[in-house]
């Protein structure tokens, strides 16, 4: 009897795969074949479900996005006032972290060359920042913070900070454990705290 094959699972895999090679090598160096020997299947199998290598670089940008948003929404479901815990989902915080991060700044650096790519990148950005707005409301509804500024702008400085937190870890991991991340975070936050 033939092996039943889950065809999501297996693109899962492959853009799970083509995210590690982009971590580990870089967007550039990314070929079918070393996808293939890190998802353990051929370029055959890569090319039945992706029509080529930028399709394959879309699945593993949109597998890098899926996977932290799926985190980020376990974390507010366990405890929605968890705001701390919900934006450490986002920093390079261990090794799985680091890795997502040097996914998104391969893409972000692309993006600036690359005109519909980075249509998607403000897309995604837009996103990520109405959460936040959404988070920072929920917390002034709730008398822990007090906006000074206009929503908006307190959002996307937040997502400034993460951002440079994000990259300053990666780009120098031993200067920027987890501990020192989270604390600067904590910090930014307990500015926004009423008295």
């Amino acid at each position: 009897m033939p092996r039943v094959v889950d065809h999501q699972e297996r693109k899962t895999m492959i853009a799970n795969a083509a995210c590690m090679v982009i971590a580990r090598d870089g967007l550039d160096a990314v070929t079918l074949a070393n996808v293939g020997r890190e998802a353990d299947c051929t370029t055959g199998t890569i090319t039945h479900y992706f029509h080529d290598k930028e399709e394959v670089l879309t699945a593993a940008l949109d597998h890098a996005i899926e996977t932290m948003n799926a985190r980020m929404v376990r974390r507010l479901k366990k405890n929605p006032e968890d705001v701390l815990g919900f934006l450490c989902e986002t920093l390079p915080l261990g090794r799985r972290g680091r890795e997502e991060t040097k996914v998104w700044y391969c893409f972000w650096s692309r993006a600036m060359h690359d005109n519909h790519l980075a249509k998607s990148q403000r897309s995604m950005h837009l996103r990520w920042r109405t959460r936040v707005r959404d988070l920072l409301l929920g917390m002034q509804t709730r008398g822990v913070i007090v906006l000074k500024h206009d929503i908006e702008d307190e959002a996307e400085a937040l997502c400034a900070m993460i951002n440079g937190l994000g990259l300053r870890a990666t780009l120098d991991p031993g200067e920027w454990p987890a501990v020192r991340q989270v604390r600067l975070l904590e910090d930014y936050l307990s500015r926004l705290q009423t008295a």
